[in-house]
């Protein structure tokens, strides 16, 4: 006997969960076992709906008294009956279901394609290697004894396993909990190369503000790690999430303006607590990077006996 429906039980983001063929009309769908249709949701009733079949090929979909009723998404307007079409969705409860005849038009197979380079295990080692190689060369340019350089390269090395590994671990966990896989090369190969670029990022900024005597390149440095940060929080979430891409990247977005806010706030309480200190750079830069004209020795002490000559003025001018 042919099926003269299918009912397909969708997932939160329009993936169908199963298909059940209807071989009789009406067909009702509920809880109960001598239903056409058991859905297993406690929202909803043990006879709940009945589905026949309307004109133009449509179905009409009755509410049997239930306490939840039916709804036709994306309104959450409860209505007693309904009729809808191939690609309308009717909630029942919490379970969202949908019916199709069974000359309903498919669309054609999709291609396969070969697997994206950042998901390959490889990719993700390239990376890890980038991100610890630049790591241990930042902790060492920025360490000017010799004898303690030696001692910095395993701490670094184990503080980036260990902190990036946490955070591959648990984007991983998310993946396969939510969506059922774990993605971990692709995570990882997101994780090296969002932090390699961030880290990037922010020594180019530090050497363009230096070499152009700009501190205002700072700030703009800020702002594209923020940028950078934000986009790899979104290449996470398309991992684990089949959610539309504008709520990714606004929830990235904000996720990206926190944290950097947080950091942010951190800095400037760091900055008060030094305050009326002489603040320096860490690392030494070489005077090629020191692409404008400077001040000469001359002009700085004459500025600076210019000071004292104002200052002397204003202490002779006190009582």
């Amino acid at each position: 006997m042919e099926p003269l429906a299918f009912i397909e039980v969708l997932g939160r983001h329009g993936d169908v969960l199963a298909r059940h063929p209807v071989y009789r009309w009406p067909a009702r769908a509920g809880r109960g076992y001598d239903m056409d249709v058991i859905l297993d949701d406690p929202f909803v009733a043990p006879r709940h709906a009945q589905i026949e079949p309307a004109a133009d090929g449509r179905f009409k979909v009755s509410d049997l008294q239930s306490v939840n009723g039916l709804s036709l998404r994306p309104s959450a307007q409860r209505v007693g009956t309904a009729e809808v079409g191939p690609e309308d969705v009717v909630r029942l409860g919490q379970t969202q279901i949908r019916i199709r005849a069974p000359s309903y038009a498919v669309r054609p197979e999709l291609a396969l394609r070969a697997t994206a380079l950042y998901r390959r295990p490889l990719a993700f080692a390239v990376m890890a290697a980038a991100l610890l190689g630049l790591g241990v060369w930042n902790a060492w340019i920025m360490t000017a004894s010799r004898d303690e350089k030696a001692f910095l390269v395993f701490p670094v090395i184990i503080g980036v396993c260990v902190g990036v590994g946490v955070w591959i671990a648990v984007w991983s966990l998310v993946g396969r909990t939510v969506g059922g896989r774990a993605n971990f090369a692709a995570h990882g190969s997101v994780a090296c190369a969002g932090l390699t670029a961030l880290a990037l990022t922010d020594t180019v900024a530090d050497y363009l503000s230096f070499g152009f005597n700009a501190g205002w390149l700072e700030y703009v440095g800020i702002v594209a790690v923020a940028a950078i940060f934000a986009y790899m929080i979104y290449r996470h979430l398309r991992l684990n999430s089949r959610a539309s891409q504008r709520s990714l990247g606004t929830a990235a977005a904000i996720a990206s303006v926190a944290v950097c806010g947080a950091f942010a706030g951190l800095g400037m309480a760091g900055d008060s607590t030094r305050e009326g200190k002489l603040r320096y750079d860490q690392t030494l830069k070489p005077p090629a990077f020191l692409w404008v004209t400077g001040v000469t020795p001359a002009a700085f002490l004459a500025e600076g006996e210019r000071l004292k000559h104002k200052v002397d003025a204003v202490a002779r001018a006190e009582p």
